[in-house]
């Protein structure tokens, strides 16, 4: 099924800088995928401007093989081609504050002005709750876009989309190559490359019909709208030989796996963002936007925008809320009754 221009927009290539020009504007291949994820501001005069803190997401893998060497967020640039993001606030990354097994890594970050991106409202991340809401099990479609290495686009980022469907939401840990963790199961092949992609899934319709003998069945459809069900991780494939053992080696360079990838649930990447560190880190950046704010700020109208319109302080302003979104879909993820004849 088609998939909105949002899913393509909101991802950034993980890149490795191997070159700087004149300009010291940076180049390298592409290592991995990241998404930009937006937290509403809570102080006063930024919440009435619909302001929000932007984050780059990844999978904490990536930045661990990258470890001591400068990297870059490639993006798709207004008007045509690429542009770079260097700029982390306070200059490192976050992991799960609690959970080693999470996947998990976060920056704060300075959007480009330019930049042709919409980041996922933090409102969109499916929590256990949300998820139960609107009725998301086994057997949604789920899709993901990512890196596709082999050719990852020369004048534009060009991400891949996967397709699938939830194959296991288990309510407890499972055996991983690196250990016991909380993820969930999905059908659909993971690449080099697509780790830290953001994966979504639509919630699927049911409706109560009647047939020609007059007994009633449900029939199954593709819902509205799409929730992030979470975080690309790598393909699931433990070892007979190793399957009782209490570690693993993890091999990425297998390219052929069983076709189940593993995903790391959202609420991972909430709990995150959610830090004490990062909530503290958030509000006093907040203050001290708002002793810099940008003359004009107010006659930016809150629309949706091809790309994330920021300030000089970092902050998007506004994609619209989903909220009303995520209403609609609970309404009509209710089951509909049969029309009397």
């Amino acid at each position: 099924m088609r998939v909105d221009d949002f899913v393509l927009k909101c991802v950034g290539f993980v890149c490795e800088v191997e070159h700087r020009d004149s300009g010291g504007v940076p180049s390298g291949n592409p290592y991995g995928t990241g998404f930009f994820v937006s937290v509403p501001c809570e102080h006063p005069e930024m919440k009435a401007k619909g302001a929000c803190t932007v984050y780059f997401v990844t999978a904490k893998h990536v930045i661990d093989d990258l470890a001591g060497r400068k990297m870059f967020f490639s993006v798709n640039e207004q008007g045509g081609g690429k542009t770079t993001i260097e700029g982390i606030i306070g200059d490192r990354w976050w992991y799960h504050p609690t959970d080693r097994m999470a996947d998990v890594a976060i920056a704060p970050v300075w959007p480009h002005r330019t930049a042709d991106v919409i980041s996922v409202n933090i409102v969109q991340l499916g929590t256990p709750e949300l998820l139960s809401a609107i009725g998301v099990g086994i057997g949604d479609e789920v899709f993901s876009s990512g890196l596709f290495a082999p050719v990852e686009g020369i004048k534009r980022n060009l991400p891949i989309v996967r397709h699938g469907n939830i194959a296991m939401m288990p309510d407890e840990q499972i055996q991983t190559e690196d250990g016991y963790a909380d993820v969930y199961l999905v059908e659909a092949r993971s690449l080099p490359g697509i780790s830290g992609s953001p994966v979504f899934v639509r919630p699927t319709l049911t409706f109560k019909v009647q047939d020609q003998r007059g007994k009633k069945a449900d029939v199954f459809c593709a819902g509205l709208g799409i929730v992030l069900l979470g975080l690309m991780q790598a393909h699931w494939d433990v070892r007979e030989s190793e399957i009782n053992k209490a570690a693993f080696t993890h091999d990425r360079k297998r390219g052929v796996n069983m076709g189940v990838a593993m995903v790391v649930p959202a609420i991972k990447i909430l709990e995150t963002i959610n830090q004490e560190g990062l909530v503290t880190m958030r509000r006093e950046e907040e203050k001290r936007a708002t002793r810099n704010m940008v003359p004009g700020m107010d006659s930016v109208e809150p629309k949706r925008r091809s790309a994330s319109q920021t300030t000089a302080t970092g902050f998007e302003l506004p994609v619209p809320s989903t909220e009303q979104v995520l209403r609609d879909m609970q309404k009509a993820s209710r089951k509909v009754p049969p029309k009397k004849r």
